[in-house]
């Protein structure tokens, strides 16, 4: 049997985060060493207590610690979490008991650290959420960017529009200097963005496959159908973005994604474009940017792109993989 590759999964459930939660534990392929919830969607207590409630409803409660995030972002800009997607718990109309682990000393950015050092060169970290926790876990020090065997996060729009803003990206809007920090580390970064996850949809004949996928998915397919009247309100066409699953999807195979290798610079201080990645293809270079040297070296901060939808059926992978880890009904 092949050894399974440590991760830890950052995030702020949230209806995407929590199946894509489900999704990993589904493929076999993670040994899932933490599950870390920051502040995005909801404040951090809430979405402290939907991973904790999440980690009960799938089973892993006990075995895999739940640790609490920052309590605000970094930017100093005006912030506003987004209910409107996820119900007013996070969770749809679903109302789960906590877990009955016991509540982890560590904090999430202290976990990020130790796990690092504990698995240099393996540790796979997942990001579905706002970056904060991973600026925090840099700043406090700066080699876990180069620790970390990989990291994988959803979020920014390289080539589309936002979906907060004209411009922005929700995760990247909620703390764009926790981005800023991130992507000018050197972590080896992959981008799963809104150019990608916009064109890996779930739709109602998935739907219908999870309902008729048995009790272990019944709780996946009351949340997806939460999230997909959520965007039929909000002017979408009764389908909806696979956005976080597929940052989890593309940590085990980049193939559901067309990428890109470049840099990403977050705009930090405007309010108008404040969250905007602006993508800087590493085979695209201007002359220009050599007269900068401060943009030059920002520029040597590399990682990998999503720029469309990739040769493997993402939405097929996810409908195939929930049912192989059964959560409550």
């Amino acid at each position: 049997m092949t050894a399974r590759t440590p991760i830890v999964l950052d995030s702020d459930p949230g209806i995407d985060d929590a199946v894509a939660l489900q999704y990993l534990l589904g493929t076999g392929l993670w040994d899932l060493k933490a599950y870390t919830s920051v502040g995005g969607n909801l404040p951090a207590e809430s979405t402290y207590a939907n991973a904790r409630a999440l980690s009960r409803a799938l089973r892993i409660d006990g075995d895999v610690p739940v640790h609490r995030g920052a309590g605000r972002p970094l930017s100093r800009l005006p912030y506003r979490e987004s209910s409107a997607f996820h119900g007013p718990a996070g969770l749809g109309d679903e109302t789960l008991p906590d877990s009955t682990a016991p509540h982890p000393t560590e904090s999430s950015a202290q976990a990020l650290l130790r796990l690092s050092r504990e698995y240099e060169g393996e540790l796979t970290v997942c990001a579905t959420g706002p970056l904060t926790n991973v600026a925090v876990a840099l700043l406090e020090d700066p080699d876990f960017a180069h620790r970390v065997g990989r990291f994988v996060f959803m979020g920014g729009a390289a080539q589309v529009p936002g979906n907060f803003t004209p411009v922005a990206e929700f995760n990247i809007w909620a703390d764009p200097d926790a981005a800023e920090i991130v992507l000018s580390s050197g972590i080896p970064f992959t981008m799963v963005d809104l150019d990608a996850s916009h064109r890996w949809l779930f739709r109602p004949a998935d739907l219908a496959a999870l309902e008729a996928a048995g009790p272990g998915t019944a709780l996946a397919a009351r949340l997806m159908r939460t999230y997909m009247d959520a965007y039929t309100r909000h002017g979408g066409d009764g389908t909806c973005p696979l956005h976080d699953p597929l940052a989890v999807g593309v940590c085990g195979d980049e193939a559901f994604v067309e990428a890109a290798e470049g840099a990403v610079v977050v705009e930090c201080a405007s309010e108008l474009t404040r969250g905007q990645t602006v993508f800087v293809p590493a085979a695209a270079r201007r002359v220009y940017y050599s007269e900068s040297p401060a943009l030059s070296a920002r520029l040597r901060a590399t990682g990998r792109v999503a720029l469309g939808p990739g040769t493997r059926d993402f939405t097929k992978d996810f409908v195939a993989t929930l049912p192989r880890w059964p959560g409550v009904s």
